[in-house]
C-alpha cells in the first residue's frame, strides 16, 4: 500500500511539513504510525489524514462502520471512495481473490477511522483542542485467503502493540450464569414494568415449565421523579420523557416497587431466577437530579457537563467511585450482575476534557474495577459499539452487537441478521457477543430462536405476560435451562462476507463450530423477496477439520454424506424460507448427530468413545452407521 499524511490545525489549514508515515511489519500484519509535530494545535474532529492507496484492483468491499452514535452496521461496495465515515473496520477482496483487511485502531491519545470520498483516508482525531503533535498506531492492515484469520491476527497484533491490557475473546471468562436461559423485562413490560408484573412473569414460566434462570429489569425500574404521575399510556411520548429524565436515588420507584428494590428482587429469587440490573453510565439517560439522593452521596465524583447535566467524572478513581457507590447498593439488593447501557458516550459528554483514548481508557477502567468487585465482571455491555469502547474494556466478557429488538417487523429482522452477523466479526475479536432480546410468539420467533441457537452468546426472550411458548424453546435448551450454545460467535461464510444479501440472489449463511462439528444457518434476505440459491459445504466452516461429512438438515431430516469441499444447492423460495444444517466428520462410517429435536445437537452430547456415546439427557440420539440414520438410546 501507499500512504500520504496531513493534518489539519485548528484554524483549518492543511499542512504536510513535520509529518510522516512509519510502517512496521509483524509477521502478516503491518502497523502504520502516525507522526505529527505541528506549529499550532491540530483540529479536534480531524487532526490527521492517512490517504491509502492499495496496489491491486479492488473487487468488492464490506465496510463495519457506526452507522448511529451507538451502533455499527455492515456496508458493501466495489469503489472504496465509497466507503462511509466511521467505518471501524473494513473487509475488502481483490480481483485475485486475496482478501484485505484494514483495521483502525484507538490508541493513547487518539481514535483513528476510515472514511471515502475522493481517496479512502484513515481520520485521526482526540477530541482534544489542545494536542499539537501525534506518534500513536493508526491502524493495521494485512492480506491473505482467509479473511477470518486475518481479523484475528490484527486485532492480536494491534492489542500487544497498545499494550493497555486488552483482552481478546479467548482470554475472557464466559460467566457461568449465561449457559442458562434468560428473559429482560423491557420488551416485555417496556414503560410499565413493575413488581406484580415480574412476580406474575415469573409464576408464568413455573406454570409452563420454562426453565429461565435469569432476569435482567430493565429500564424504568429506577426512582426519576420526572415518571411521578404519569399514566404510562403513550409509549412514545414515555421514551422521549424517559431520555430527558434524570436519576433521583439509586432505590427503585416507589410506586411501582412499593417495597424496594430488595424486597422484590427477593421475591423473583423465591422462583429460582438470579437477577440482573440494567443501568446507563450515566446513572439515568440524562444524568442525575442535583440535590436528589443518588447526587448526594457521589457529588464528589461527579462533573457538570456543558449542557448542565451532572454524570461521573472520566478519571479512573473518580468513575470507579461512582460504580462502587451504585454497585453496592445494586448487589445488597440481590443483583448478581449488570447490564451497563448507553456506553458511547465520550464524544457527547467528555469532548474537550482530555484525548479520547485517555478518556475512554480510564472512563473503562473505573466501570470495570467496580463491576469486577461486585459482580465477578458478569456484565453485559450495551450501546457501546464505539470503537473507543471496543479496544478499551480490559475484562467484561459480553457486548450487545445489534440495534435494539423490534418485535413483529420483517424488515428489521433482515438489519438486525446483517448487524449482528457482520459485526461479530470484528466485535467478537474482544467479545462473546448478545444478539439481544427476542419474543417466542412472534411471527418470526423461529427465525430468531435459530440466530440465537447459532450466535455463540446469550439466550435471552423478553415475552409479555402469558405469552411465552414453552415449545418455541425447547429446540435451544437441555431440561434444566442450559442452552445449547456454540463455541464462538457466528459469522458469515466465506463466500458471503462482501457480498450484499440485501440486493444479491444469493442465500445468506451463518456459520459456527460445535466441538468436532458445526452449524450453517441459511436465510433469503433478499430485499425483494425473490426466491434465493447457493451452496452449503464443510468447507463453509471455519476451522473444521475433516475429509467427509454428514449434513443434516433439521426441519427436513434429511441428511448426506459430502467430501470437504462438496456442495449441496440450497434453494429458499422466500423471506420466511430458512433451513438449519448440522455438519459433524464422517469417520470409519459413523458419525454422531446427538439429539436432534434440538438446532444445536452436538452440544447434546457429553463425549464419544468410539461409537459409545454419553448423552447429557436420557434421551435418544442419532447417528448415521454405514450410510443409514439410525436412532440410538
Amino acid at each position: 500500500m501507499k500512504f500520504n499524511i496531513w493534518y489539519k490545525t485548528k484554524d483549518g489549514s492543511i499542512q504536510t511539513e513535520r509529518a510522516s508515515v512509519t510502517v512496521e511489519q509483524h509477521g502478516e500484519v503491518n502497523a502504520v504510525y502516525a507522526k505529527v509535530l505541528s506549529r499550532l494545535p491540530l483540529d479536534a474532529d480531524f487532526g490527521v489524514g492517512i490517504d491509502i492507496e492499495p496496489e491491486c484492483e479492488i473487487k468488492r468491499f464490506m465496510a463495519n462502520y457506526r452507522h448511529s452514535e451507538f451502533w455499527c452496521s455492515p456496508f458493501f461496495g466495489n469503489n472504496l471512495c465509497d466507503v462511509p465515515d466511521e467505518t471501524q473496520a473494513l473487509l475488502y477482496e481483490r480481483e485475485d481473490g486475496i482478501f484485505g483487511v484494514i483495521l483502525p485502531v484507538v490508541a493513547n491519545q487518539y481514535k483513528c477511522v476510515l472514511t471515502g470520498g475522493t481517496k479512502l483516508t484513515a481520520r485521526l482525531f482526540s477530541w482534544y483542542g489542545k494536542l499539537s503533535s501525534c506518534s500513536d498506531l493508526a491502524f493495521v492492515y494485512a492480506e491473505g485467503e482467509n479473511p477470518f484469520e486475518l481479523m484475528e491476527k490484527c486485532v492480536k497484533t494491534a492489542l500487544k502493540l497498545l499494550n493497555t491490557g486488552v483482552r481478546t475473546r479467548e482470554e475472557r471468562d464466559y460467566p457461568e450464569i449465561f449457559e442458562y436461559l434468560g428473559w429482560c423485562s423491557w420488551d416485555s413490560m417496556q414503560i410499565r414494568v413493575c413488581e406484580d408484573g415480574l412476580i406474575q412473569k415469573c409464576k408464568e414460566f413455573k406454570e409452563k415449565n420454562i426453565p429461565v434462570k435469569w432476569a435482567i429489569l430493565d429500564d424504568m425500574w429506577a426512582e426519576v421523579h420526572d415518571f411521578y404521575g404519569q399514566e404510562y399510556s403513550n409509549f412514545s411520548e414515555m421514551v422521549q420523557l424517559m431520555h430527558s429524565s434524570r436519576l433521583y436515588s439509586f432505590e427503585a420507584d416507589p410506586i411501582r416497587f412499593p417495597n424496594g428494590l430488595k424486597a422484590c428482587i427477593d421475591k423473583i429469587k423465591e422462583y429460582g431466577i438470579t437477577v440482573g440490573m440494567w443501568h446507563p453510565t450515566t446513572g439515568y439517560w440524562r444524568g442525575l437530579e442535583k440535590d436528589g439522593k443518588a447526587y448526594e452521596q457521589v457529588k464528589d465524583y461527579l462533573i457538570e457537563t456543558e449542557g448542565g447535566l451532572y454524570i461521573h467524572d472520566y478519571k479512573a478513581d473518580k468513575a470507579y467511585m461512582f460504580y462502587k457507590t451504585f454497585h453496592n447498593f445494586l448487589r445488597k439488593c440481590g443483583a448478581e450482575f449488570v447490564k451497563i447501557d448507553n456506553q458511547t458516550m465520550t464524544r457527547r459528554y467528555y469532548k474537550g476534557l482530555a484525548p479520547v483514548g485517555e478518556v475512554a481508557r480510564e472512563f473503562h477502567g473505573g466501570m470495570e474495577a467496580s463491576a469486577g468487585e461486585y459482580f465477578g465482571s458478569k456484565v453485559i455491555n450495551c450501546m457501546g459499539m464505539g470503537s473507543e469502547d471496543m479496544w478499551n474494556r480490559q475484562t467484561s466478557p459480553i457486548s450487545r452487537c445489534s440495534d435494539d429488538f423490534l418485535p413483529e417487523n420483517k424488515q428489521w429482522f433482515k438489519k438486525h441478521i446483517l448487524q449482528c452477523a457482520y459485526n461479530c466479526y470484528v466485535q467478537g475479536q474482544f467479545y462473546y457477543c448478545d444478539w439481544d432480546m427476542w419474543w417466542t410468539d412472534d411471527g418470526q420467533a423461529v427465525k430468531n430462536s435459530i440466530l440465537r441457537a447459532i450466535s455463540g452468546g446469550p439466550i435471552y426472550v423478553s415475552d409479555q405476560i402469558g405469552r411465552s411458548r414453552r415449545s418455541v424453546l425447547e429446540p435451544l435448551i437441555l431440561s434444566d435451562g442450559r442452552i445449547l450454545r456454540c463455541d464462538r460467535p457466528a459469522m458469515p461464510t466465506l463466500d458471503c462476507m462482501t457480498v450484499n444479501p440485501l440486493t444479491s440472489d444469493s442465500i445468506f449463511k451463518l456459520q459456527n463450530i460445535c466441538g468436532d462439528g458445526g452449524v450453517i444457518a441459511v436465510f433469503n434476505l433478499n430485499d425483494e423477496n425473490k426466491a434465493v440459491n447457493g451452496t452449503v459445504s464443510p468447507s463453509d466452516i471455519q476451522g473444521i477439520q475433516g475429509s467427509e461429512f454428514v449434513i443434516y438438515e433439521h426441519f427436513s431430516k434429511e441428511f448426506k454424506i459430502v467430501a470437504r469441499d462438496e456442495k449441496i444447492q440450497v434453494s429458499l423460495k422466500d423471506e420466511d424460507d430458512f433451513k438449519l444444517y448440522t455438519v459433524v466428520p464422517y469417520v470409519n462410517g459413523f458419525a454422531a448427530l446427538g439429539d436432534v429435536s434440538k438446532y444445536i445437537s452436538l452440544k447434546t452430547i457429553k463425549c464419544i468413545i468410539g461409537e459409545n456415546i454419553a448423552m447429557y439427557e436420557d434421551v435418544p440420539c442419532t447417528v448415521v452407521k454405514d450410510g443409514k440414520l439410525i436412532e440410538r438410546r
